[in-house]
């Protein structure tokens, strides 16, 4: 089987085959687009997300939904301190269940949108390959679809986890560089799907319409299968690099970080044609790895404090070293639910806004060669913790 088939074949995991009840399914896309009026650039998200969606799968159940319903005349009971206040009943915490589609922006102003689906809403197809959710729609090769919510929505239903607005898209998609690897265990597997993607199309968020070309989206994709999330959840990817040894802007190169799984990090890159892969499933001695994730205690002159990602690995042939920053005004805390329920959440600080370097070196002998030093922007910079 030719890789381009074992690439499609795993990009279709788990949306078709034996109905697992419990569990994730995380397909996700990042790209950039250019506002159509006044050129102000953007980083976009579009997520689709499977969780435990066979437990309800007539109805989408939140684990945040409030939990206890109180009429006036409860709420009277209770304040008089009657017999009638002990028979008033919460509900049980429940583990969520449903199908999530969510899109958003990540700059100065972040923010995601999510509409929710009972599985048995959703339709999937392998020839071709396509997903429906409502009037949300995923193929191999395009995207299609809206979400919305209304202030008062919102206000309403704090569980949905997300903000106002309203953000509609068309696109269609070219995979460039695509990877199988990342990793893998009994329970959990990611792999960046689409390393670096071609975009094109228009997305239209509160109104605003941004221009998505493809020469210029720096597009991304992974997938993520596992039993819960990964704790921390620890990413940094980038397409937009360019060389400070030649000057040149590195059209064919990107990388992707992330972890933690098994207390170690995955990177996966391709550097103007050559492969460099990490994975953090393989033999301990195959590399190490260090990382940090910090805020930066004073600010600059402009009175920004940053956050700072920080990597390095080294194996017998190689050594990298990745430094990126964002502005802490520029990041998103983000809340995902967890597939155990509990009312468990990852909260995730996000930006589209990194800028930073990365170094790499080969070991030759006794001695290091600098095989490319180049600049990073637009790197999409994440850090989370699974809370209660």
């Amino acid at each position: 089987m030719g890789a381009a088939k074992k690439n499609l074949k795993a990009g279709k995991l788990g949306f078709n085959g034996p109905k697992k009840r419990f569990g994730i399914n995380y397909w996700r896309f990042y790209f950039k687009g250019i506002q159509n009026n006044g050129g102000t650039e953007c980083m976009f998200f579009i997520e689709f997300e499977m969780l435990n969606p066979w437990l309800y799968p007539s109805e989408p159940q939140l684990g945040f939904k409030p939990r206890i319903q109180i009429k006036e005349d409860d709420l009277q009971y209770a304040l008089s301190g009657t017999s009638s206040a002990y028979e008033l009943e919460s509900e049980k915490i429940i583990q969520p269940s449903y199908v999530a589609v969510r899109a958003g922006r990540l700059d100065s102003c972040p923010k995601q949108i999510t509409s929710y689906f009972p599985v048995k809403n959703c339709s999937f197809s392998t020839r071709p390959f396509e997903i429906c959710a409502g009037p949300d729609i995923f193929t191999e090769n395009e995207l299609t679809g809206s979400v919305s919510l209304s202030e008062e929505e919102c206000s309403k239903h704090p569980e949905y986890l997300c903000n106002a607005g309203e953000i509609s898209w068309n696109l269609k998609y070219e995979i460039v560089k695509e990877f199988v690897e990342g990793f893998e265990d009994k329970t959990d597997k990611w792999f960046p799907a689409g390393i670096q993607i071609l975009i094109s199309g228009l997305i239209t968020i509160d109104g605003e319409d941004y221009i998505i070309d493809e020469k210029k989206s720096n597009g991304y994709m992974d997938r993520f299968i596992g039993k819960s999330f990964p704790q921390p959840w620890f990413h940094i990817s980038s397409s937009n690099l360019q060389s400070l040894i030649s000057g040149k802007t590195l059209f064919n190169s990107n990388f992707v970080v992330q972890g933690l799984f098994e207390n170690k990090l995955s990177f996966i890159g391709n550097f103007e044609g050559s492969d460099i892969i990490f994975l953090a499933d393989a033999p301990k001695r195959k590399y190490t790895c260090v990382w940090n994730c910090i805020e930066s205690p004073e600010a600059d002159e402009n009175g920004d404090k940053t956050v700072h990602w920080s990597v390095s690995f080294n194996s017998k042939i190689w050594i990298i070293d990745i430094d990126i920053t964002c502005k802490v005004k520029a990041l998103y805390d983000r809340k995902l639910e967890c597939p155990e329920g509990k009312r468990r959440i990852l909260s995730i600080i996000q930006s589209g806004t990194g800028i930073g370097e990365i170094k790499l070196y080969k070991k030759i002998k006794n001695d290091l060669e600098q095989i490319e030093y180049a600049r990073i922007t637009n790197g999409i910079c994440e850090f989370g913790n699974i809370e209660e």
